[in-house]
């Protein structure tokens, strides 16, 4: 038995809605490298349109995630990050000429920050529950 689109249209609704800030997160990172990845293969099969679809959709993610940053609590991490976000953000833009290396340059800043805060969330997750165990 196979989930229709609007079931899981539903089901994603859902894991968006009750999920928590460091997952939200992880889900975005997720969706911006997953956009740039189909947008390679698009302009790879000569999908012009799709290709440029797919840029859109991590440039809206990227600025998401650049939206989010909290700079009173993260200090300068929080602008480094900005710095870097707008950055990706330029070469995306530049990647709609064509230009797959400014794709693969965003594709790997934002696959660097994607990896350690993956790390950074699991080892918050493991002291989230020594912190309950210990309680």
């Amino acid at each position: 038995m196979s989930a229709t689109p609007s079931t899981y249209a539903a089901y994603r609704t859902t894991t968006i809605a009750t999920a928590d800030p460091v997952t939200l997160t992880t889900m975005l990172f997720d969706g911006a490298l997953k956009a740039m990845r189909r947008a390679r293969l698009r302009y790879e099969e000569g999908r012009r349109k799709e290709f440029l679809d797919e840029l859109e959709r991590a440039s809206l993610i990227v600025g998401e995630l650049l939206a989010t940053l909290d700079y009173e609590r993260g200090g300068e991490l929080a602008k480094n990050l900005s710095a870097i976000y707008a950055y990706c953000l330029r070469r995306l833009t530049e990647a709609t000429l064509g230009e797959l290396d400014k794709l693969a340059e965003a594709e790997k800043h934002i696959g660097r920050i994607a990896e350690a805060w993956k790390q950074a969330a699991a080892a918050y997750r493991a002291g989230q529950v020594e912190r309950s165990h210990a309680a």
